[in-house]
């Protein structure tokens, strides 16, 4: 019986405790006041999942933000982080960014944190932050792979 209970206890940490992970691997990132201060406000849509895989690779964390009316603040905080991006990745149509990532210094051996971004019309766009084993390469076949 008490087994049981302490069993539920760790589970119980655990999930209180990996949040707070999550919130503090995006801290140092602009991006993260986004997925803050508008991951429940209305005309936005927020994904979030730890430890998944996604088209067989592995994520630590994936965060993504869907909005309809936040380019100017999407685009202020993707140009300061862009200044501290290790690798800068960006598609660029009639003088504009359109999309890209920025691969952001690592805080952890061997795991990469990348922001990904896309710009809408109009207002709308869509930003991504990505954390775990994946390279450069690995980030470009997750997202221009087609699937089967």
């Amino acid at each position: 019986m008490k087994q049981i209970t302490v069993k539920r206890l760790l589970a119980l940490l655990m999930l209180l405790v990996l949040p707070l992970t999550v919130a503090r691997a995006q801290a140092d990132l602009q991006v993260a006041e986004l997925f803050e201060r508008y991951g429940h406000a209305k005309g936005c849509k927020m994904v979030v999942l730890n430890n998944t895989t996604l088209r067989g690779f592995h994520l630590n964390v994936y965060r993504s933000l869907v909005y309809k009316h936040l380019a100017a603040e999407a685009s202020a905080c993707l140009k300061a982080d862009r200044k501290r991006a290790r690798k800068i990745r960006e598609v660029i149509e009639d003088g504009q960014v359109v999309s890209g990532y920025y691969l952001m210094p690592q805080l952890q051996k061997d795991v990469n944190r990348y922001v990904l971004f896309s710009n809408g019309k109009g207002e709308s766009g869509a930003v991504i932050y990505i954390e775990g084993p994946l390279s450069p390469d690995d980030i470009m076949k997750l997202c221009y792979t087609k699937r089967k």
